[in-house]
């Protein structure tokens, strides 16, 4: 029993003192609260400032929906969906190919296709590229001019007849990583859904607008030629094989007439004279069935090609002007003001309790 009032005092003591100590440490602060306002109002400047020398950002927002074509499934896969199994969605990612499901997102924000964005006119008057324009908002191109290892000026050319060199590879590619790490967002907004959004921050408004609709452009393009090329490739064949046939038919159709025209003052009893006629007229027959066949093998091929084409709407585009970072820095000076105020405190309870 004694025990447990000794206890019980001693749990009541040490409340008390630190009860007592958070009192002596708030009345300690009271005294210095015009420093603690001071240094808040510093660091509010300080914040200020912050904001006023940070770059401006403007932010292009895109999205578009994707829909695929209707992709022709082996029995296997009919039955598998009329028992309830999902085979070859391409949402769960079930179905193999170069740009379904996830694939599509990382094709995105693949190093190729963005360096072909880069290298696309941001002027219509010059052989000015988004990559020398990105170069110039960033200052970068002042920056390879002062580096011991770089020390010359270096432009991306739109248009280019030789290969670029070393060092213009090597500083496009920092420049793709740049991008690709800290200034585009591409993401699907649910998994199983359709929509993606693609979203570029940069600090120049028209380069950051031009930048993510060339990117959606190309890849949109890119990706309807990929998913297409094999059933494309088979409609072209079909389609000149029916025009090399069509010319043929056409000229054993003016045969087969000159034939028949030859006979009609030949001797009855001349029985060799219809053979020419009768040969023009059977080639002209199975030239005709030939072309008839390809055709019906055409239409059919065209007729699967537009059903495995994919479906691209866009939902939201880029308009200007564009959403920038300026009320995101109207923060700082309140975000400054708090942690110096807080810092300060810390400093004088430190100060009173050593």
């Amino acid at each position: 029993m004694s025990n447990y009032i000794s206890t019980e005092v001693t749990d009541e003591i040490s409340f008390a003192e630190i009860k007592t100590k958070i009192k002596s440490w708030l009345f300690h602060l009271k005294q210095y609260w015009w420093k603690l306002l001071l240094v808040g109002i510093l660091g509010g400047l300080l914040g200020l400032l912050y904001a006023f020398i940070t770059p401006k950002k403007f932010t292009a927002k895109l999205s578009f929906v994707v829909e695929e074509g209707k992709s022709t499934t082996g029995g296997l896969a009919s039955l598998a969906g009329q028992l309830g199994f999902d085979v070859g969605s391409s949402s769960t990612g079930g179905t193999s190919g170069l740009l379904y499901g996830e694939n599509l997102l990382l094709f995105l924000k693949s190093n190729n296709l963005t360096k072909e964005v880069l290298l696309t006119p941001y002027d219509t008057l010059k052989n000015y590229s988004l990559a020398d324009k990105y170069a110039e908002v960033y200052k970068l191109r002042k920056k390879w001019t002062k580096s011991r290892k770089i020390n010359q000026t270096v432009f991306f050319p739109v248009t280019h007849t030789l290969p670029f060199t070393r060092l213009q590879d090597s500083l496009l590619h920092l420049i793709c990583e740049r991008i690709l790490l800290k200034e585009i967002k591409v993401e699907r907004p649910e998994k199983k859904a359709s929509f993606i959004n693609v979203e570029t921050t940069l600090r120049d408004e028209l380069l950051s607008k031009y930048y993510c609709e060339r990117l959606v452009t190309k890849a949109v393009a890119k990706y309807i030629y990929y998913k297409t090329m094999r059933q494309k490739t088979n409609v072209d064949r079909l389609q000149q094989r029916a025009d090399s046939i069509g010319n043929i038919l056409n000229n054993k159709t003016f045969i087969s007439a000159s034939d028949q025209e030859k006979i009609l003052d030949v001797n009855p009893a001349a029985r060799t004279a219809t053979v020419n006629a009768e040969m023009s007229s059977r080639d002209k027959t199975m030239m005709l069935t030939l072309f008839g066949e390809v055709v019906k093998n055409l239409e059919i091929a065209k007729v699967q090609l537009s059903q495995e084409t994919p479906t691209i709407q866009m939902v939201d585009t880029v308009d200007l002007p564009l959403d920038d970072n300026t009320k995101d820095d109207m923060y700082f000076p309140f975000i400054g003001f708090l942690i110096f105020c807080f810092l300060s405190t810390l400093i004088i309870i430190a100060n009173k309790f050593f």
